[in-house]
């Protein structure tokens, strides 16, 4: 019997690496695959808004965990295993399995990847506000319905709402290069045009030689991917004109990408929005 929702993979990927580097504390240290199946489901129930703060939990997991999260728990260990994160064993008295451990590499790469975790939306919120702690209300509104969309499974909107949350953050920037006393003759045109994406490319050409009298100067290295970004997300929904396309309903995996690169996205904007104030 089983009495927790059913997650995702990218989900369950990010607690088992939680979970793996320490940064969760478990019942069970995760040094064999069952503790860390019981790692996870402690995890997730910990997470529900009525398991009470601190709880623990330490049961056998496949009880709480849906069956499907439990072999997605299987299929996220063995591609760490075979992405070269996890070795088999925990040392030379306990060299096999059931025995594992986080590989020297896994250890390394892991605390690097994949910064923006969140699994609700005050965790995202929270983590948008530590990066940029200027993110207009507007933009905060619109990415709460994007990531409530998200985890209800309703990824066309999300894509909408991400995309209406970027667009409020880039007319903001646009607002203040236009108002910028050395440079704003360079953005004049860009609000000629009636439509965003049309406004983002124009915006991103007129910036292009300006960049080099910015500063701090490796605060823009990675402009060009941040503000490529929006043009992605917007591609998604609709067209250089505005108007829904159609589209197929975006893959969850894509969405979830979208909504982690909405970080630096929005950093690189307030960035750019310090520079040219």
């Amino acid at each position: 019997m089983w009495n927790s929702p059913q997650h995702s993979y990218e989900e369950i990927r990010e607690v088992i690496i939680d979970v793996l580097l320490g940064k969760e504390e478990v019942a069970y240290e995760p040094s064999q695959y069952a503790h860390l199946v019981a790692g996870v489901g402690e995890i997730f129930r910990r997470r529900q808004p009525s398991s009470p703060p601190q709880q623990r939990y330490i049961s056998d997991s496949h009880d709480r965990l849906h069956p499907n999260d439990v072999e997605l728990v299987r299929d996220v260990f063995w591609d760490l295993f075979r992405q070269g994160f996890i070795t088999l064993g925990l040392n030379d008295s306990n060299a096999n399995w059931p025995f594992f451990r986080l590989g020297h590499f896994g250890q390394r790469t892991l605390k690097n990847q994949q910064p923006y975790r969140f699994h609700d939306t005050t965790s995202f919120l929270a983590l948008v506000r530590q990066e940029v702690p200027d993110i207009s209300v507007e933009a905060e509104a619109y990415l709460d319905e994007a990531v409530a969309a998200f985890y209800a499974g309703c990824l066309l909107a999300s894509c909408v709402m991400l995309g209406v949350a970027a667009e409020a953050e880039f007319l903001r920037l646009l607002d203040v290069a236009v108002n910028n006393q050395s440079h704003g003759g360079a953005f004049k045109t860009v609000t000629k045009e009636a439509f965003v994406r049309p406004k983002i490319t124009k915006f991103q050409a007129a910036l292009r030689p300006l960049l080099p009298a910015l500063s701090p100067k490796n605060h823009f290295e990675d402009f060009e991917t941040n503000l490529n970004l929006i043009q992605s997300v917007l591609r998604v929904a609709r067209n250089e004109a505005g108007h829904p396309t159609g589209a197929s309903v975006p893959e969850r995996e894509q969405v979830y990408v979208f909504l982690q690169l909405f970080v630096p996205f929005a950093r690189q904007l307030m960035r750019l929005r310090t520079a040219l104030t």
